[in-house]
């Protein structure tokens, strides 16, 4: 039997179970990033325009929130879609793929069900094999569905490819580091904490690079994936070798990846778990104070995620009120208008901020089903634990934690915006702003609780739900009023642009405890187990 056989049937049936994760990803992050390039379109159809927003983009906070400026002298279409969407595009699909090879990989290990079918006519490198596969057709689904849409905005050719293979080229990269994490450790939580870690260190490298010295100048940037592929200059004057480092970089990862395989045991990780104390501390007791020792490793890593993304956007609060000066128009696109163009920058910015925590919360309720799916939610139910204490430990801790990381993106941004503002009350406005989404942050949440409470199976289209509230957020301003309804924020006041109102929020407040309450009677009424 080869070390590669039932590869075939194995990637079939990963591609099969990833038949919504995969079009909803891919939709959510090539669709987006389309959007937004068409926005642009039509927001800067001069190039008066463009290069009034090319003295912004040059500021060295935007470099470290988006990347090196290329062709700010002429700053094309392309060019402001490149320098300004590239980047996050890149860190979308560095999640993706951390989380789709972690889901193949070690959660099918810890759920027992890769011993099962190892017992099959099914070789060592088959089950990462097929991991890596259903991984890499999303990356490549994603450039495809990338290119078709700028070339359908207008967009140069060789520009479109460039930037599509920059995209590509990551979410390999991360592809493959994943398949490796996945080696190291026994748990799919863990694993997928690191990689998740490793998207953040990249981002801060390349960020800290570029500011040091642009146009990929600094050694920082060279060590970062996303730092080789914004080198290729898309929409400028292409250049395609920086791919070649990441192509190469994500060979060696794998090839690391399987000689792992062969030196630890089908469910164990290369590294030991280590061993516990005889008795657990009084802290760790009870059900919250386990999820959230379980948690801790996913809420450091979005935290200071967001945190770190936070602080450069807070800096760029001048360099808006100059840009909004120069051309007053684009106020209309800002809540508050152009009285209040920073603050209504900030108002957006920190919906996008506060998305990621709600992202968080979307991938923590998923790993309450791996609990359930691993036979461990049953070990615990088993003992005098009722279903409502242990799942409302899980989403206390879910709900707290994504409360925190959005408090955090109003830290953030607050302390730099007070030092680039001089202006002190800025950290208190925009911690305020920060505690204005909660309620919005919890009916999210609670949905995520509702959907695992009430129909699991439809936890994947979580996912596109939160794609579809940062759409409604980002672009409310410009979009048909009735698109929004859907989304909290629509109900949400956009502090510290406007003016705060309870009424709305104390709604959004029983919505939320309406989501939770329905998710333990779900969850006490159906059957635990996968």
């Amino acid at each position: 039997m080869s070390q590669l056989s039932g590869t075939g049937v194995l990637a079939e049936l990963a591609v099969r179970t990833d038949r919504v994760r995969i079009p909803v990803w891919t939709v959510a992050v090539a669709g987006l990033t389309v959007l937004i390039a068409s926005s642009y379109s039509t927001i800067y159809p001069t190039a008066e325009s463009r290069q009034a927003r090319a003295e912004l983009i040059s500021s060295p906070a935007a470099t470290a929130l988006a990347g090196p400026g290329y062709g700010l002298d002429d700053y094309t279409l392309g060019a402001m879609v490149a320098n300004e969407i590239a980047g996050m595009t890149m860190v979308a699909v560095a999640i993706m793929s951390v989380l789709l090879v972690t889901r193949h990989l070690r959660t099918e290990e810890e759920t027992g069900r890769a011993e099962l079918v190892r017992a099959g006519v099914v070789g060592r490198y088959a089950g990462i094999t097929a991991g890596l596969i259903s991984a890499a057709l999303a990356n490549v689904f994603v450039a495809l569905l990338l290119v078709i849409g700028l070339l359908a905005v207008g967009l140069p050719p060789a520009g479109s490819l460039n930037m599509s293979a920059g995209v590509l080229v990551v979410g390999l990269v991360f592809t493959s580091l994943s398949a490796l994490a996945s080696q190291l450790t026994e748990h799919a939580r863990a694993a997928s904490g690191a990689g998740i870690c490793a998207v953040v260190v990249a981002y801060l490298l390349r960020a800290v690079g570029d500011v040091q010295q642009g146009h990929s100048g600094s050694l920082l940037t060279w060590v970062s994936p996303i730092g080789w592929s914004q080198a290729t200059r898309a929409y400028v004057d292409e250049r395609w070798w920086p791919l070649l480092i990441g192509v190469v970089a994500a060979a060696l990862t794998v090839v690391c990846a399987y000689a792992a395989i062969g030196r630890r045991d089908v469910g164990a990780g290369l590294l030991p778990p280590r061993g516990g104390r005889a008795e657990a501390s009084p802290r760790l007791t009870g059900v919250t104070a386990l999820a959230a020792r379980q948690q801790r490793g996913q809420i450091l890593a979005w935290g200071v995620g967001v945190f770190a993304l936070s602080l450069p956007i807070g800096s760029l609060g001048r360099q808006i009120s100059d840009f909004i000066e120069q051309d007053p128009d684009l106020a209309q696109l800002l809540p508050g208008g152009a009285a209040a163009a920073a603050d209504g920058a900030f108002a957006l910015y920190l919906v996008f901020l506060v998305v990621m925590a709600a992202m968080y919360a979307v991938g923590a309720v998923v790993s309450i089903r791996s609990e359930e799916s691993s036979g461990r939610a049953e070990e615990a139910l088993a003992t005098p634990v009722s279903r409502a204490r242990w799942l409302g430990g899980q989403l206390l801790v879910i709900a707290a934690a994504a409360v925190a990381i959005a408090v955090a993106a109003g830290v953030g941004m607050g302390i730099t915006a007070a030092f680039t503002l001089s202006d002190a009350g800025a950290l208190g406005r925009l911690i305020g702003a920060a505690l204005n989404t909660v309620p919005a942050v919890l009916v999210i949440v609670g949905s995520c609780a509702a959907v695992y409470g009430l129909i699991p199976r439809a936890l994947p289209a979580l996912w596109a739900f939160v794609g579809y509230v940062l759409v409604a957020g980002m672009f409310g301003e410009v979009l048909p009023d009735w698109f929004g309804i859907l989304s909290p924020f629509h109900y949400t006041p956009a502090l510290p642009a406007e003016s705060f109102s309870a009424a709305p929020l104390v709604v959004l407040l029983l919505l939320a405890a309406a989501l939770f309450l329905a998710a333990v009677a779900g969850f006490r009424r159906r059957d635990v187990g996968p």
